[in-house]
């Protein structure tokens, strides 16, 4: 008896054509546009990261973002049991 495994099931969730990393980044924007009443300029700078951010995903493994924010630092990313992330050659 076969079996069908679907062929995007490991993929990451997706909104219209956007993952959900790069909505993120969006819907930010345009909260904070909404704060600040500046939601229309807010929203272009919005739709210009999440380009810049899928453009920058392209090619990648699924976890380039994550890699880039553990390597420059940003706080919330650090591995438990790795090597800090300021530490860039390990010497035995």
């Amino acid at each position: 008896m076969p079996v069908f495994i679907l062929r995007y099931l490991d993929n990451p969730p997706q909104i219209a054509w956007w993952e959900l990393d790069e909505l993120i980044v969006l819907i930010l924007c345009g909260f904070i546009g909404i704060l600040t009443r500046h939601l229309t300029f807010l929203l272009i700078v919005g739709l210009v990261c999440t380009f810049m951010i899928s453009t920058l995903k392209s090619g990648k493994s699924d976890g380039f973002i994550y890699h880039c924010a553990y390597w420059y630092g940003i706080p919330g990313f650090d591995l438990p049991l790795g090597p800090q992330e300021t530490i860039r050659e390990l010497i035995e």
